[in-house]
């Protein structure tokens, strides 16, 4: 064997080593090998009676309070990993479905406590009685939802293995690939795979009127979940409470990212940042509009950052962003963390009680990269 032998096999070796790593770091489940893939539409009565499935903290450690010590852990860690996301690069003309939510779904949902009315405004809180102070807000205008970067974002619906119906959100990380939380697609116990995923981009509600700008995505390919997730009994805060979903192409032959564009990311870089966080959670506006909340992300403990909050369940899933916002002109390249739209985490759990307004996630780092790479090398086209 020669010397240019030898070193292309290394490299051969080296990958093998690094793909062999990844698949141990993560699970997976592919769709049913049928002709579409798709999942079976879900009915007026399913969505507005869907859950959420996000677990929920009692106790957090006193690094959760403490914004210096997370400042300081910040400007100390390096970042390991930090790629730009992509803005659309196809139109999204035609796509477009408004349709309207039967009454007699919306009266049962509302006789069942699922639902105040869609246009309820919201109040914003400055902090909860956790003492991590947040601004939250329905994102707006509504049309905002359908422009980049807020289009990479959507609510996700999906069952259990018994048919109960449940909602999550999500956000475009490749253009064939939805990042969410490990609990949106897996119980965190033995054979707890969910199926019958279904992703829409922007999506709103006004009283009956649905608007899902990008269509409705539900041929989904793929899941894969991180090992400590799939085998951590459910609980949080989880190192690794993540997941992807790969959605295959529509007749066009295109992506959802290629019509919403996709976030970038990077990691480890949630702890000791201001970060926002978005979201459909159930318990503002009945889950019907996206919501935004800034916040400073302290340290959870087990890898998780901690946020004021008063998003609850629905949001789930939920991207955590550092410096979400369109790009501008003069922005000065001494900046730290100055990359645009960079995914830093999952909104994985919120807290017993709901006074305390705090949601934590797993903050990303080389294993969920392991997750990513390991899908994209599964599913090249997807990425």
């Amino acid at each position: 064997m020669n010397q240019a032998q030898a070193a292309a096999l290394t490299v051969a070796l080296a990958a093998a080593f690094a793909a062999q790593a990844a698949q141990a770091q993560s699970v997976s489940i592919s769709a049913p090998a049928t002709a579409t893939h798709a999942a079976a539409p879900f009915s007026d009565a399913e969505m507005l009676s869907a859950k959420s499935p996000m677990p929920k903290v009692q106790h957090l450690p006193a690094s959760a309070f403490d914004f210096n010590a997370a400042v300081a852990e910040a400007q100390g860690r390096g970042v390991a990993e930090n790629k730009a996301g992509k803005r659309p690069t196809a139109s999204a003309e035609g796509l477009m479905v408004r349709r309207q939510i039967s009454a007699a779904a919306l009266a049962a949902a509302r006789a069942a406590g699922a639902g105040a009315a869609a246009d309820d405004e919201v109040t914003p809180q400055a902090v909860g009685t956790g003492g991590i102070h947040f601004t939250s807000t329905r994102t707006y205008p509504r049309a905002q939802d359908w422009s980049y970067p807020s289009s990479t974002v959507g609510k996700l619906f999906f069952r259990d293995q018994a048919g109960y119906s449940y909602i999550c959100s999500g956000a475009m990380i490749k253009p064939g690939v939805v990042a969410t939380a490990g609990h949106c697609v897996h119980s965190g116990k033995p054979g707890g795979w969910y199926n019958s995923f279904v992703f829409v981009p922007g999506y709103s509600r006004v009283g009956s009127t649905e608007t899902r700008p990008f269509g409705t995505w539900s041929n989904w390919v793929n899941v894969r979940t991180s090992s400590s997730w799939a085998n951590g009994g459910g609980t949080v805060p989880n190192v690794g409470d993540w997941a992807l979903i790969v959605f295959g192409t529509n007749a066009s032959g295109y992506r959802i990212g290629d019509y919403t564009g996709t976030m970038g990311y990077q990691y480890p870089a949630m702890i000791g940042r201001h970060v926002s966080v978005l979201g459909y959670p159930a318990n503002l506006d009945s889950g019907t509009q996206m919501h935004r909340v800034e916040s400073m992300a302290n340290n959870g403990g087990s890898n998780n950052g901690v946020y004021g909050s008063d998003m609850t369940g629905g949001s789930s899933g939920g991207p955590v962003v550092l410096n979400f916002r369109q790009d501008y002109a003069g922005l000065t390249g001494s900046t730290q963390d100055n990359g645009a739209v960079r995914l830093v985490s999952n909104v994985s759990w919120g807290y017993t009680n709901p006074a305390v307004q705090v949601q934590g996630g797993s903050q990303f780092n080389s294993t969920w990269g392991s997750m990513l790479s390991a899908t994209c090398s599964a599913y090249a086209w997807a990425c």
